[in-house]
């Protein structure tokens, strides 16, 4: 309990200094009141048994000490509770003295204790404040008693104050130090609440500004009271703190109002973007401030878009796995049959067409499945017109039946390129498939051409493959490479999304350019190292 009283003292350690040190101006303001009426006998009554000498020198030693106590507690000398016990001992001392001078209890100077006692118990603990009251209370009935001596009578009325002096001292004494105590304790919940109200208001600010999606708080008069830096990323800076919100971003100002007023949140644009704001009411008032989410549409959707293709990465190797089991056998049939002998050359012909093409079925499955595990490609240096001749014979064999035209229109024999093999061939089996399967509805014969060269900026090999079709809108070009869109009711959908994932799977890049007649979708390469098998 000592320990917990002693804690709580210290507390409110900046009031109880200040309450120490108004008790110097009290004790000058007593003495010069005293002095004053005595010096013009103003009050009669009071100084009519005085001695005078004693009482001037009690007036001027208490002055004197008033003004060394003034100078201790306005520069924090010592303890507060040194300081404390210090000053009412003082002020017992004098005040004692003066009280004997002006006739003991019975002149009335005995109630002057009872200020510097308040003081000094409301800056100690009820124990000490107690022991002091009992001081002061020893001091007037010794006083009373030395006084009685000394003039050789009796007064037992003056007993009487004396007690009932005493009294009010302990009384008075307990209550200030209560009063001090649980203000001390008030102080210090305060002190502690306030404390872990700054460390959670701190917390809560990084929890705000680390949060990928922009923090709005906007007030009743529709300013930016809080802003994070998602917030003002979205809004190119435009959503500060104390903004006002109609005239910075008036769309978001519209879209508030309009949910104020019952409509569901609707999108909204900030320069480029399109933002997805989502309003809660912080309070129950209406005139509650609102918090604003702000989203980026764009990164949403490519969020869920990536949750789609990993969704079919695993879709796609399990049907892989799956084809693997009757192809298996379709490849181990032609091995028999290969070994039979007496079959005539065209059958032959046929016969080594199955085995090329069931092999390049299980590389496309073997593809499939590292891009869903996301194994590292295994690249090499490739000469890529070399690749694309090759290519276009295998394509062209593997159409004899139709028509389609692969032109080379300028690739220089000296550009190489970093791919895997089979999976470029992959890649360029799926684009011109695309040109010739959906390039060509309104009867025109379609033709590929495939150009290359290095860009200019980035200095990285690229390969077009374009072709003279009814070309491509600009809404078809944003959903191109999504898995399972097509425009064709024999197409699976997967042609270009596989295509691209390939490209990335060998840090390339696939894309489709704007063109005004036909289509034409671009490869950039990246730059080959040496690390790289040669090819």
């Amino acid at each position: 309990m000592a320990a917990l009283e002693r804690q709580e003292v210290g507390a409110a350690r900046s009031e109880d200094w200040r309450v120490l040190a108004i008790l110097g101006p009290y004790r000058l303001l007593l003495v010069a009141v005293l002095f004053f009426l005595f010096r013009f006998n103003l009050a009669p009554d009071y100084f009519r048994d005085v001695s005078v000498r004693l009482f001037v020198f009690s007036c001027f030693a208490y002055a004197v000490c008033a003004l060394a106590l003034q100078f201790l507690a306005l520069n924090q000398r010592f303890s507060l509770t040194a300081q404390a016990i210090l000053h009412f001992l003082v002020d017992l001392v004098a005040l004692g003295l003066l009280v004997y001078t002006t006739g003991g209890v019975g002149g009335g100077l005995g109630i002057l204790l009872v200020p510097p006692l308040v003081g000094c118990s409301l800056v100690l603990t009820p124990r000490i404040g107690l022991l002091l009251a009992a001081a002061a209370t020893l001091t007037i009935f010794g006083e009373e008693t030395f006084r009685q001596l000394h003039l050789q009578r009796l007064d037992s009325g003056d007993y009487s104050q004396a007690g009932l002096l005493g009294l009010m001292f302990f009384a008075t004494s307990l209550t200030a130090a209560m009063v001090g105590l649980r203000a001390r304790r008030s102080e210090a919940v305060a002190a502690r609440v306030g404390s872990e109200f700054v460390n959670l208001t701190r917390l809560n600010a990084n929890i705000v500004d680390a949060m990928q999606a922009g923090v709005l708080v906007v007030d009743a008069a529709r300013r930016v009271r809080t802003s994070n830096a998602a917030a003002l990323r979205l809004t190119d800076g435009a959503a500060t703190i104390d903004s006002h919100l109609p005239t910075v971003m008036p769309e978001l100002d519209a879209a508030l109002g309009a949910w104020r007023a019952g409509a569901a949140p609707a999108p909204v644009h900030s320069g480029p973007r399109e933002l997805l704001p989502r309003f809660t009411h912080l309070g129950w008032a209406e005139q509650a401030p609102v918090l604003i989410m702000l989203d980026d549409a764009a990164a949403l959707r490519a969020q869920a878009q990536q949750m789609k293709l990993a969704a079919l990465g695993r879709l796609s190797a399990n049907i892989a796995h799956e084809i693997r089991n009757p192809l298996s056998a379709i490849t181990q049939a032609g091995q028999l049959l290969a070994e039979q002998s007496g079959l005539d050359p065209a059958d032959r012909h046929l016969l080594e067409m199955i085995q090329r093409h069931t092999t390049r079925i299980e590389q496309i499955v073997r593809n499939v499945m590292d891009i869903s595990r996301r194994e590292p490609a295994q690249r090499e240096t490739l000469g890529l017109r070399d690749v694309l001749l090759r290519s276009a014979a295998l394509y062209h064999e593997s159409h004899a039946q139709t028509v389609r035209p692969i032109e080379l229109a300028d690739v220089p024999p000296g550009l190489r390129v970093s791919f895997a093999p089979a999976q470029l061939q992959q890649v360029l089996f799926n684009l011109w498939d695309n040109s010739f399967d959906h390039g060509g509805s309104d009867g025109r014969a379609i033709t590929v051409l495939l150009q290359a060269g290095t860009e200019i900026t980035s200095g990285q090999p690229y390969l077009d493959v374009s072709d003279n079709g009814k070309g491509l809108s600009a809404a078809l070009i944003d959903q191109l490479f999504e898995p399972f869109f097509t425009t064709h009711q024999r197409g699976t959908g997967l042609g270009l999304y596989l295509s691209r994932e390939l490209c990335e799977y060998n840090q390339a890049q696939l894309r489709c350019l704007p063109r005004e007649r036909g289509a034409c979708f671009r490869i950039v390469f990246s730059t080959p190292n040496l690390s790289e098998t040669p090819r």
